[in-house]
């Protein structure tokens, strides 16, 4: 990511509100996953606001400071937003049915092509006439802004939905969960993982893959080598969302060293540690020191 990648997305859209961290870019304040978001392209479930905030300070950016930084007992700087008022979500609702209709009728980019068609030779007198039947009203600008305004933590809900409506179906009879599921995408110091039950350990990764997704597969592979690090006695899942990330796994042959380029010092010195060589492909990692850790479609649970 470069700095000229972050301009172009601050360029592309307003900042949603501000609720801990934040990153200045000119005279706005983003919240640094947004922004790292758009930047990269890459779903904000995949990395949490610290690591976003440590990759924009290198690029130069100003940034609030990280806890470690203020001391440990430090309160945000900026308190949560308050909830959208009802008639707002009313809105945003209605809006996101007009938007889902308008989708539906026709592919976007075909209707795009004929927009542009339409538009060439056309001057102040025309125009109006020519792209009135489109739909392309005030309205649905007004209610495609309502929507991003709102949708903004859709991946976030997305994955904690997820883990929330996996859990009647995957605990067994008289198991228990012992400690606080990690709904929010990140976890911190004190849960290492998404799910702990006094019988396995689990990390669910939402995130729908679409064929350009390094970041992704290296966030997969880093929770896998958690997995493998940090689960004790009990048994290890991975959930993901599809099939192409056990695809992934089970057969890629690019190497560990670098899919833990990125990931926290920490981790990738324990993988040391334990491993040796990071030369070891992903695919020969998944079948060896990764084969107990079962690999596990959220498809098929959620239906």
């Amino acid at each position: 990511m470069s700095r000229t990648e972050v301009l172009s997305a601050a360029a592309r859209g307003g900042p949603e509100p501000i609720r801990t961290h934040w990153v200045s870019v000119g005279d706005q304040r983003w919240p640094p996953r947004q922004l790292f978001e758009r930047a990269l392209g890459v779903s904000r479930t995949e990395f949490i606001s610290h690591y976003a905030i440590r990759q924009l300070r290198r690029l130069g950016f100003p940034t609030s400071p990280l806890p470690q930084e203020l001391g440990e007992h430090a309160e945000p700087e900026l308190p949560a937003e308050p909830p959208a008022p009802r008639s707002d979500l009313g809105s945003a609702v209605k809006s996101f049915i007009d938007l889902h209709e308008f989708f539906d009728r026709e592919d976007l980019s075909s209707r795009v092509v004929r927009l542009e068609a339409l538009l060439e030779g056309a001057d102040s007198e025309t125009v109006g006439a020519r792209v009135a039947p489109e739909g392309m009203t005030d309205d649905l600008i007004r209610g495609a802004l309502l929507v991003r305004q709102h949708a903004g933590r859709i991946n976030d809900l997305i994955h904690a939905a997820m883990i929330v409506r996996a859990l009647p179906k995957i605990l067994e009879p008289g198991e228990r969960i012992v400690r606080r599921p990690s709904l929010a995408s990140g976890n911190d110091r004190s849960r290492k993982f998404d799910l702990e039950t006094d019988r396995r350990v689990a990390e669910f990764k939402a995130a729908e893959w679409k064929g350009r997704d390094a970041m992704r597969k290296r966030t997969l592979v880093a929770d896998l080598v958690g997995l493998v690090l940090e689960r004790d006695h009990r048994r290890a899942e991975l959930y993901v969302l599809g099939r192409m990330p056990i695809d992934f796994l089970q057969r890629s042959s690019s190497t560990m060293e670098w899919a833990l380029v990125r990931s926290s010092p920490h981790l990738r010195h324990a993988y040391e540690q334990r491993f040796g060589s990071a030369a070891l492909t992903v695919s020969q990692f998944t079948a060896g020191p990764a084969a107990g850790v079962a690999l596990r479609e959220l498809n098929e649970l959620i239906g």
